[in-house]
C-alpha cells in the first residue's frame, strides 16, 4: 500500500527537524511540509520525496533504500 501525505499535514511545525520518507511513498500533497525551516528530509536517492525537496527548497539527504 503506498501512503500519501496530503494537505498541510506538517505545514508550520517549526520544531520538526527531520523525517525519513521510504521509496513507497510515491507522492506528497503541495504544502505538506511548508513552512518547516528547520527540515531535513531523508529520503533514497530519485524518490519523489527527493524531488518534492527540491522543488521546495527543503535540506535533503540521500539514504539506503
Amino acid at each position: 500500500m503506498e501512503a500519501h501525505p496530503r494537505g498541510s499535514a506538517f505545514s508550520g511545525c517549526t520544531g520538526l527537524q527531520s523525517i525519513t520518507i521510504p521509496k513507497s511513498v510515491t507522492w506528497t500533497g503541495d504544502c505538506v511540509f511548508s513552512d518547516c525551516p528547520n527540515l531535513t528530509i531523508y529520503a533514497p536517492a530519485g524518490s519523489a520525496a527527493e524531488r518534492y525537496a527540491k522543488m521546495n527548497g527543503i535540506r535533503f539527504e540521500a539514504i539506503a533504500e
